[in-house]
């Protein structure tokens, strides 16, 4: 199945389980959306049937529904005849190289590449220790893909794991732009009332969302920013939801924040805001302050994780200490329309030129022929 002709284009499964759509999902079709089709001729697993399907198709890209259980001593039957769908799949596509979307998808994967001599290639999106993802991958891959430098750091030592032999390396997620840089793309924006913040995102704890309602809460009724927030509460069915909306009851600030449920097209809150709040607790690289950059909003943030790579404070954003006295402080800049645009403008450039389609592709299709090669030798 390996390629032996670099000039034909290489064949790329990729295997996600994708229960929901969030940021990993929203990462792997920006990858597909912008894959050189002359280099790359992609086929998509999927374990649920969800959005991505469509999604998929329409770019042309070849699905297949497996599903893709977590395994387990109480699920042997289901595990068994997963593997052996999945085995059939692969067989049927011959691809020369095997993609695991993040950790989760590439138990199976992991094991039939050993068997079937492809070679793995394993996105780490999310934290996770070496030996944890060893756990997952115990049949080892060729190479690891980390999404950040703060990620790189928290997976640690490969060594006397299953993944030693893996080549590791940083691959910052690529945003959702047109991939020429002189394709012009609409960032129009609708008229809005000045300080008039964005959040995107699942309504999780760890996505922090409570900080900035409760730092709003503690400026001066004439300084409260106004608060769009894009997203859904799937993990408890709206009662953390329902916890935020009573804490901003609280706070003095329920007129201020407009819960405006899941988009399938973020883009529709990046037009109506002058800014973007990032208060997540934990985060792998920060894919909203790259994809507000696109309208040349720039992005408060809490001062950890990703962000750090993602936002150059003071230029493009701010980084904020994660504590609501903090965040009270920084949102009183939201007030500063001529720093809002400033950052915006600089956030939109140092983001086309370190994060474009374009340079991503450049460097994915190098890993692939990479692992190929080396699978060859």
């Amino acid at each position: 199945m390996n390629c032996s002709n670099s000039s034909r284009p290489l064949r790329v499964l990729y295997v996600a389980r994708a229960p929901f759509i969030s940021g990993a999902e929203r990462a792997l079709m920006s990858m597909l959306r912008h894959l050189d089709r002359g280099r790359v001729e992609p086929g998509l697993v999927l374990g649920h049937h969800t959005e991505l399907v469509d999604q998929a198709r329409e770019l042309g890209i070849p699905v297949m529904h497996v599903p893709l259980p977590k395994r387990s001593q109480y699920n042997p039957l289901m595990w068994a005849w997963s593997v052996r769908r999945l085995y059939r799949t692969i067989r049927g596509f011959e691809p020369d190289v095997l993609h695991a979307n993040d950790i989760p998808s590439c138990q199976a994967m992991s094991q039939l590449g050993e068997r079937l001599k492809i070679p793995r290639v394993i996105h780490v999106r999310w934290v996770i220790t070496a030996e944890d993802a060893a756990w997952w991958a115990r049949c080892g891959a060729e190479c690891v893909v980390c999404i950040s430098q703060w990620v790189r750091a928290q997976l640690g030592d490969t060594s006397g794991t299953a993944l030693r032999s893996a080549h590791v390396e940083v691959l910052h997620d690529g945003v959702d732009w047109p991939a020429m840089d002189g394709e012009a793309f609409d960032t129009t924006r609708v008229a809005v009332e000045p300080a008039t913040l964005g959040f995107a995102g699942q309504l999780i704890e760890s996505k922090g969302l409570d900080l900035v309602i409760e730092a709003m809460g503690r400026l001066p009724e004439g300084e409260r920013p106004r608060l769009l927030v894009a997203g859904e509460d799937k993990q408890t069915g709206g009662s953390y939801q329902k916890q935020l909306e009573e804490l901003a009851q609280r706070c003095g600030v329920a007129q201020r924040v407009t819960w405006l449920g899941f988009l399938d097209d973020v883009s529709q809150l990046y037009r109506r805001v002058t800014a973007v709040v990032c208060p997540s607790r934990i985060e792998p690289l920060g894919l909203v302050p790259l994809e507000a950059a696109r309208f040349s909003l720039p992005a408060f943030a809490n001062r950890l994780g990703g962000f750090t790579e993602t936002i150059d404070h003071g230029i493009s954003g701010y980084l904020v200490e994660p504590t609501v006295e903090a965040w009270a402080q920084a949102l009183k800049k939201a007030y500063e329309g001529d720093t809002m645009a400033r950052f915006g403008k600089a956030a939109h450039e140092r983001t086309r030129q370190l994060f474009s389609p374009a340079a991503y592709q450049r460097r994915l299709i190098e890993t692939y022929r990479r692992v190929v090669d080396t699978e060859m030798a």
